[in-house]
Order: structure tokens, then C-alpha cells, then sequence
């Protein structure tokens, strides 16, 4: 499989956020807040030149550590046709040291859905407090992870 990791823009993850993260609800819903700030990251993974998965990072204090110059990573989405290929993991690994590279960013967080919960293990994220409901969305587990441990 021929992967490849780029930088797209925001609205160009529109698409498979509403499809696969946000079905049933308006199409509106999958603009977030600060897709468009200046220091938002938005990846794709393309395979023979097709979006198949997609994830951003957007500045959000972390809720646990506000002090903390921090990233958010949010829309976490691979299409069903290549899920469980590690698109997801070079996804994560990418956003991970363009942040590192930065030097500004201390941590980075997450809500993730519970059914995701080994995926951020597995990339030595850490998990705060306890589940906890997004409505309309579901079960949801915080992770953090320092951007200092990434080498």
C-alpha cells in the first residue's frame, strides 16, 4: 500500500468528518471551532491518490493542564475500507513531530471514543479521569501526552 501523509486544508476533511464522525447530524457540524487558526494542522492520508483518512490539530488548552501550551488532536477518521492498516498510527506519529518541531507545544490531548482507547495506548498517549458522555456522539476517554517524549 502506498501511503502518503500531507497537509490538506480544513474544508477538505469535511467530507469523511460528516460521513464517518458526525452522520445523521448537519453537514455545518463538521466545521470545528479553530480549523481555520493559524497554528491548525489538518493531515490526510491518501492511498493511489484518494483521502482515506484524516485527522487535525487545533490549539485548545488542555482542561486538565491549563498552564500548559497545548494541542488538541480532534476528527480522528479512517474510511472502513482501510481501517486497521496503522493509517490511524502514521496519522498521529506525523502530527506528533510536526508539533515536537514546533518547540511551543508542550502536550497534546484528546477525547477519544472509547472504542479508539487501544489506538492511543498504543502511541504512549495516557489516559485522565474517567469515561465520560459527548452527546450526541457517545462514550469518551481523555488522553494526554507529552511532546517532549516524541523522538
Amino acid at each position: 500500500m502506498d501511503l502518503q501523509i500531507k497537509e490538506i486544508l480544513a474544508k477538505h476533511t469535511y467530507k469523511l468528518r460528516h460521513t464517518l464522525l458526525r452522520k445523521g447530524q448537519p453537514y455545518e457540524s463538521c466545521k470545528l471551532e479553530s480549523d481555520n487558526h493559524i497554528d491548525s494542522i489538518h493531515l490526510g492520508a491518501f492511498v493511489s491518490n484518494q483521502l482515506v483518512g484524516i485527522l487535525s490539530a487545533l490549539p485548545n488548552k488542555c482542561p486538565n493542564y491549563n498552564s500548559r501550551k497545548a494541542m488538541q488532536l480532534r476528527a480522528m477518521a479512517v474510511h472502513p475500507d482501510f481501517q486497521r492498516k496503522k493509517i490511524a498510527t502514521h496519522l498521529i506519529r506525523n502530527i506528533l513531530k510536526q508539533l515536537k518541531d514546533r518547540k511551543s507545544i508542550e502536550i497534546v490531548w484528546l477525547n477519544a471514543r472509547v472504542k479508539a482507547n487501544d489506538l492511543y495506548l498504543g502511541c504512549g498517549f495516557t489516559p485522565l479521569d474517567s469515561p465520560f458522555e459527548i452527546n450526541p456522539i457517545g462514550i469518551h476517554q481523555r488522553f494526554i501526552k507529552s511532546v517532549t517524549d516524541e523522538s
